[in-house]
């Protein structure tokens, strides 16, 4: 009988034994931030955050950003048609998901449906 990849041996007390590797497990940064190891992306891991987390980056973006749309220079006025919008998206070459501080930018909704996987540079 086989055991499966996350079932503890009752022999050895392992998941890694038997001729079954070890899983790794998803490193978390801090509470609400994931780090996972991608050896195709540039920095060797993607994060991906939680709502909650990707609320206060998108808060922190729209301040830097001095409440200005990046892509149709415009000023926010309502908050809830803010979105975050993956700079290098999938459909550019970039990673499933990497929501990095430094691929994420706050802009309309609108302005994110309209551009789609295109990147602006």
């Amino acid at each position: 009988m086989r055991l499966r990849p996350n079932q503890v041996c009752p022999i050895h007390k392992s998941v890694s034994c038997c001729g079954r590797e070890l899983m790794p497990n998803p490193k978390f940064i801090r509470l609400g931030v994931q780090r996972v190891e991608d050896p195709h992306h540039p920095r060797g891991y993607r994060e991906l955050r939680f709502r909650a987390e990707m609320r206060k980056l998108l808060n922190r973006k729209i301040s830097e950003q001095n409440g200005i749309c990046p892509i149709c220079e415009e000023k926010f006025t309502d908050y809830n048609d803010i979105v975050p919008d993956h700079k290098r998206c999938k459909g550019m070459g970039g990673a499933w998901r990497d929501d990095h501080p430094d691929n994420i930018q706050a802009v309309h909704w609108w302005c994110n449906d309209e551009k789609g996987s295109t990147r602006m540079d």
